[in-house]
């Protein structure tokens, strides 16, 4: 861009303000395009686009500066500075070595750069063009014609007999170009052929003729190209790789979307993408990981044409999740209430043997009053049969005595004088003293 603004600089005859407004507008273009900025755009295709678009800006730009620049290279040349009009010329095709007019100024300036009475010399080289262009013409070389009649018309656009001829070279040139697209169609040159019939259509641009020739390669075309990327598409499938052959087949449908072959191929392809979700889908519902389930599920949903099949499976998953979180919520209330009795179970359970344990002791401490109670009575009891004894002894009445002292010693084995009074008894009774 910079060699554009230094030729607009030299341009003796471009004006500040003009320069001025052409880089305003320049710059203006390309600030509002940095506004929109790529990192707004997520896709990596609308990326590649925007930056075609930059590109394609930029070119306009550059050929519209050029073609100013050439405008005022020709004002030199016709005033006579061939010195100045070949610089201009020269410095735009370093810049764009395409620009044909700008490559014919600077050989015209060329060759009047030294002549010492120009005009003469000018209308000399126009005449030699004009007779070689001629010349080209007899011969058959009608594009080497057109284009030398074309220069000739540039540089000289008075001239009058270079338009009639140049007028009939146009008409001839719009069926060279017909018979070269013809030969390259022959020989299978398919793009090379339509280039020459929107060469031709460009001359005629209501030639009937040229129109439906275009139209029918064009057709030919896409379903070359559509039959192409079909064959790569299958041989990707081929390999198992569906998801790829998939997004291959798409790009084919772009071309031509009313392809029977390649609609019943694309909707094959959608269909096994969705049937082998669904069936993944399926295999972990059986396992009963329905969230899983469901994932798969709906990553068919962009290959289905109807997702009523799909939306039924989903919410089969979704009312059994449901289902089991009712269930899990049960159970567990279940084991919560049932840990719950468990433990009340116990606690009463720890309470019953404390009162047991409490009711034992207390039985414990009546048995024992009542045994020391009762061992009392025998005591009493024992001394009355004690003393009963002894009555019936001091009346020699032994055998009672015993008796009583018998019942005495039952009732109170702890008594030592029962002991004695049973011995000496028992003494008498066997005949000792």
């Amino acid at each position: 861009m910079k060699n554009i603004f230094y030729l607009i600089i030299i341009s003796v005859s471009f004006s500040q303000a003009e320069i001025a407004k052409r880089t305003q507008g320049e710059e203006s273009l390309f600030l509002n395009m940095q506004k929109v900025g790529l990192g707004q755009l997520s896709d990596l295709e609308e990326k590649k686009k925007f930056l075609d678009t930059v590109q394609l800006e930029k070119q306009k730009l550059q050929y519209s500066m050029l073609q100013s620049i050439y405008e005022n290279a020709y004002e030199l040349y016709k005033a006579g500075d061939y010195q100045s009009a070949r610089d201009m010329a020269a410095r735009i095709l370093s810049i764009d070595p395409s620009f044909d007019d700008a490559r014919m100024l600077r050989e015209a300036s060329d060759n009047l750069r030294g002549s010492s009475n120009p005009k003469y010399s000018e209308r000399v080289m126009i005449e030699d063009k004009f007779k070689e262009a001629l010349s080209l013409y007899q011969q058959g070389e009608v594009l080497k014609a057109h284009k030398q009649m074309s220069e000739v018309v540039k540089l000289s656009p008075n001239n009058i007999k270079a338009k009639y001829w140049l007028g009939k070279m146009k008409e001839d040139l719009a069926e060279y170009y017909i018979n070269q697209g013809d030969d390259e169609y022959k020989k299978g040159n398919l793009k090379d052929a339509l280039n020459s019939y929107y060469n031709a259509l460009s001359i005629k641009p209501k030639e009937e003729k040229i129109v439906s020739r275009i139209s029918a390669l064009e057709e030919e075309l896409r379903n070359h190209l559509l039959n192409e990327k079909l064959k790569a598409a299958l041989e990707v499938y081929a390999k198992g790789d569906v998801q790829n052959a998939y997004k291959m087949l798409q790009s084919a449908m772009q071309i031509n979307p009313g392809d029977n072959k390649a609609n019943k191929l694309f909707r094959e392809v959608k269909k096994e993408i969705e049937n082998g979700f669904i069936e993944k889908g399926k295999t972990l519902y059986a396992k009963k990981n329905y969230s899983s389930a469901i994932a798969e599920w709906n990553k068919a949903r962009p290959y289905s044409d109807s997702v009523s099949y799909i939306d039924k499976l989903v919410n089969t998953a979704k009312a059994q999740i449901a289902k089991e979180e009712q269930e899990k919520k049960r159970r567990e209330e279940e084991a919560a209430r049932r840990a719950k009795e468990e433990e009340e179970k116990k606690k009463k359970q720890e309470e019953e043997k404390k009162k047991k344990q409490m009711m034992g002791q207390s039985t414990e401490d009546e048995d024992s009053v009542k045994q020391k109670k009762i061992t009392e009575q025998n005591k009493m009891a024992a001394q009355q049969h004690y003393l009963n004894g002894l009555k019936e002894f001091q009346n020699s009445n032994y055998q009672k005595a015993r008796d009583e002292f018998t019942v005495a010693k039952q009732l109170d084995p702890t008594n030592t004088d029962i002991d004695s009074a049973l011995k000496r008894i028992e003494q008498i009774m066997s005949g000792g003293q």
